[in-house]
This record gives structure tokens, sequence and C-alpha cells, in this order.
């Protein structure tokens, strides 16, 4: 049974102790913390393994017999919707020899695998094998596909590998999630882009980097960085992780607005409105007042990464004048942004196993990334309840600092519209 903490050396624990501290005194992970196989392999076992994660987006599996066969750090997962109607999730692993019994994504009436021609109904249930009547006590019905715990919130698919898991909700409820973006609506939403690609970096870089405001201004400094608060965002620290409302930009060139308003916001939030959340272990959501924008990260290996972004719009915007040229500009802004980030990430993971490389300073910008790498520090090493409430405290004095400097935040109408309801 793998164990709930990694053993480190001495090196390491000095180095960790230096991530634990306060923010201006602390330091980032060394590098081998995102290029060890040993580390890897104990975050498969210990978070992937037990975490919710999405998969999808339940318009992806709107009849019976739409599917979806993915890995989840080489671990074989199958989604489909069921002739019930009831969306199923199972292990991809035939039970006689474990050949993945179906790939890619589609539709089917039901999944033969291609090794021996085992036969499963979209519930799992075993339908034929061949060559199995004169097996001795073989029993049909307990050979079926083994299931995995499956779960939507806001019209996302979350699966959780782990057969005692906690319910999605309290999972979510844990970080404020559906209390934070809620009133969003992304379950009223549906998919104009869906941008899947893979990074040549450890899983944990791109979270960092998706919530790491300190880059904005110089990586993305003529694209994201136009009218954006970087030097007064204000983190709110949850539990494991943190939620932002902000003034900034939609994502489309020059911050255009392209549609409007989401339904739901108009006269509630002004064109400039901006939040974000992340959801552990590995969802960035972002959205504007017009969009939702989830980044969704699932290791592959060690230093690969595949990450899948939604770009949301409700329905109504689908029925605009020149959709598609509309919405082409926030498919060629995205593929943008991404390329900035991908050459970043690419140069990060390399130079991190760099003999030179010593992990430098946590500034002020980067609250929300020291946070999280604390949260791995927890998952690995141990869980501090007490650094992390010490950690939220000094989030929001913080915020509490910047009132008094520079007046309340600025939000895009969001305080009014929604926190006087609260």
């Amino acid at each position: 049974m793998p164990t709930s903490t990694i053993e480190l050396d001495g090196s390491a624990g000095e180095w960790l102790e230096r991530t634990r501290a306060d923010l201006l005194r602390a330091r980032h992970l060394p590098g081998y913390f995102y290029t060890s196989p040993e580390i890897f392999d104990f975050e498969v076992e210990n978070i992937f393994m037990k975490d919710w994660l999405c998969v999808g987006r339940v318009e992806e599996f709107e009849n019976s017999g739409d599917y979806h066969a993915l890995r989840i750090a080489g671990e074989p997962v199958l989604i489909c919707r069921g002739n019930d109607g009831k969306l199923n999730a199972f292990h991809n692993v035939c039970r006689h020899r474990g050949v993945e019994v179906v790939t890619g994504q589609g539709n089917r009436k039901n999944f033969k695998c291609p090794h021996h021609a085992w036969v499963y109904d979209l519930d799992g249930t075993l339908l034929g094998a061949p060559h199995t009547r004169e097996v001795e006590e073989f029993d049909f019905g307990n050979c079926g596909l083994l299931t995995v715990n499956v779960d939507c919130w806001g019209g996302y698919v979350f699966v959780n590998l782990s057969p005692d898991c906690q319910p999605l909700a309290d999972y979510l409820d844990e970080d404020e999630v559906r209390e934070f973006a809620g009133f969003l609506r992304p379950e009223d939403t549906r998919t104009s882009d869906k941008y899947v690609f893979e990074l040549p970096c450890n899983w944990k870089f791109v979270a960092e980097n998706l919530i790491d405001m300190y880059h904005v201004g110089t990586l993305h400094k003529d694209t994201l960085g136009v009218h954006f608060p970087v030097n007064d965002f204000r983190y709110n620290l949850t539990r494991y992780g943190f939620n932002a409302t902000y003034e900034a930009s939609t994502y489309a060139p020059g911050g255009a607005t392209l549609f409007g308003p989401m339904p739901w916001l108009v006269g509630k939030v002004t064109e400039r409105f901006a939040c974000a959340t992340w959801i552990r272990p590995t969802m960035n959501f972002f959205a504007r007042h017009d969009m939702l924008q989830p980044w969704v990260a699932l290791p592959i290996d060690v230093d690969r990464t595949l990450v899948t972004v939604y770009t949301q719009l409700p329905a109504c915007h689908f029925e605009a004048p020149a959709f598609e040229e509309r919405n082409r500009l926030y498919i060629g802004f995205l593929r943008q942004l991404a390329s900035e980030d991908g050459r970043m990430l690419a140069s990060l993971q390399n130079a991190v196993k760099s003999r030179a490389f010593r992990p430098g300073p946590t500034v002020k910008l980067e609250r929300a990334v020291h946070h999280l790498l604390n949260y791995y520090l927890d998952r690995l090493v141990g869980d501090d309840d007490a650094l992390r409430q010490r950690r939220r405290e000094q989030g929001w004095s913080a915020i509490r600092e910047a009132e008094a400097r520079s007046g309340p935040a600025r939000d895009g109408g969001y305080s009014v519209s929604f926190g006087a309801a609260e």
C-alpha cells in the first residue's frame, strides 16, 4: 500500500523549511521536486489517485454511447453516457488480459476489447467473452469493467479514482468553489473551443504559472498584461487555493468585447469584470464578463503534462451575427497566450535541472504560488494546518493593507452586485 508521506533526505528538509517560511522570507522549491521520478510517483498515488479531477464537459456526453477514453498519469479511464442516461466512468482495463477496451472518443453501442473481443455494455456489464464456456466457475456477473467515481458540477465532469473518496460537493466546498463561482452559471454555457496540447514540463509548473501574477506584466505584456492589475492583485486565500475578483480585459485581441456580457451578468458587472479560482489539484478557473475559460492540466509523466482549455460562451452568443469570425479571435488569442507560456515552461523545466539552480525568494505577487507550494508539501510530508491558517491570515492582512493604501478593490461590479447579497 502507498504511504501517505514521503521520506526526504536532510538537505531536502532544509529547503522545505525555507519554503514553509512566511511569504517574504520563503524560497521556492528545489528543482528535484519537479524532476524526480520518485516524487512524481508518490504524487500520482497520493494526489491524482485520490483527488477529484476534471475530465470533460457534460455536453461531450449528450447521447447514449458517447464516450471518451483518456489516461491520467498512465492510468486508463473511460467515461460514457449509458442507455439509461446515466454518466458512467470505469477503469478502461479489460477483465481478461488488461488491454484498454477502447481508445479516443466518439459514440458506440458497446465496447469490444481489441485483444480477445470481450464485449462490455455501456454500464460496464460483460456481454460476451469468446471461448469461456469451458472455463470452470466463470462468472459473467463478476467480470464487468471496474467502476470509477464520477460526478458533475457546473457542467464539468469529474472523476475520482479512490473508492472511498469524499463527495465532490464537499471537496469543492473546502475551497469555497461553489459559493464563489456559482453566480457564473457555467452549467448554462457551451464550449466554443476546446484546445488540447502537451507541455514539456512538470504538472506543478502549469498550475503555479496560471496563478503567478509576477510574470503577467513581463511575459504577457502585449496580450494578457494589457489593463491588468499586476501590482494591486488581491488574493483571497482559501483552505488549499485562492479566489479573486478584479478588473481586466477579456481574452481577445486588444481586450475587445466580441459578444457582450453573459445574460445573467447584464447590469451586474462591467466589461472589465474578471475573476479566478483554483480547483485542486490542477484546474485553474478564469472568467470574464462575456466568457469562461478554465484550464485543466493532467500529468503524463514527470516532465510532460496534457493541458485542456475550454472556452465557454452562453448559448445566445452562438446565434450572434458573424459568430465564427468572432470566435476565431478568441481562439487565436488563447493560442498566443499558450505559446507564450509554453516556451517559458519548457525553459523552466530544463533550467531547474541545472547544477547552478538555487531556489529564489517568493515575492508579494507570488502569494498564491507560495500557498500552492505549501499545499504540495502538505500532501508530500504531512499536513500543517497551523501554517496554512497563518498564511491565510497574512493574506487577509495584505488585503486590509491594500484597502487602507489604495481603497477597495476594483472588481468590475462584483462586490456591489454579489457581495452585498451575501
